[in-house]
């Protein structure tokens, strides 16, 4: 199925097997964490990935997928965590842009300021 495009199709088949208990629910949840990390997946969902690679390693700590989950669980981890940098990078960029523009601001009152101060003193001097 996903090789045709199918995610939320196979995500869903995976779900029922979960759920109805017939065939092998690591297989089910590493299925449901690798669909929904998936790269070609519109509607990838990483943490919706990492809760069932996390179920699959707690509920089920004796099956050959646990390896490749706690693999998945990392990689998954350390994106998230970059993806929290650059947010948190881009909140700081903007912030200091808009600080920018205040300053540019308050430069260009000063400018005025001093300009009408200026044409002030020399019209006293002509006095």
């Amino acid at each position: 199925m996903i090789s045709q495009g199918q995610y939320e199709a196979a995500y869903t088949e995976n779900q029922k097997i979960l759920q109805e208990g017939r065939g092998a629910p690591d297989v089910a949840l590493f299925n449901m964490g690798m669909i929904s990390a998936h790269s070609g997946n519109p509607k990838k969902n990483y943490p919706r990935a990492l809760s069932s690679f996390r179920a699959l390693v707690k509920d089920y700590p004796q099956s050959p997928m646990g390896e490749p989950a706690k693999t998945w669980i990392q990689v998954l981890e350390e994106y998230q965590k970059m993806a929290d940098e650059k947010r948190t990078t881009t909140r700081e960029r903007e912030s200091l842009m808009q600080e920018k523009e205040k300053l540019k601001y308050t430069i260009e009152k000063s400018r005025q300021i001093d300009v009408e101060i200026e044409k002030r003193r020399r019209e006293a001097l002509r006095k």
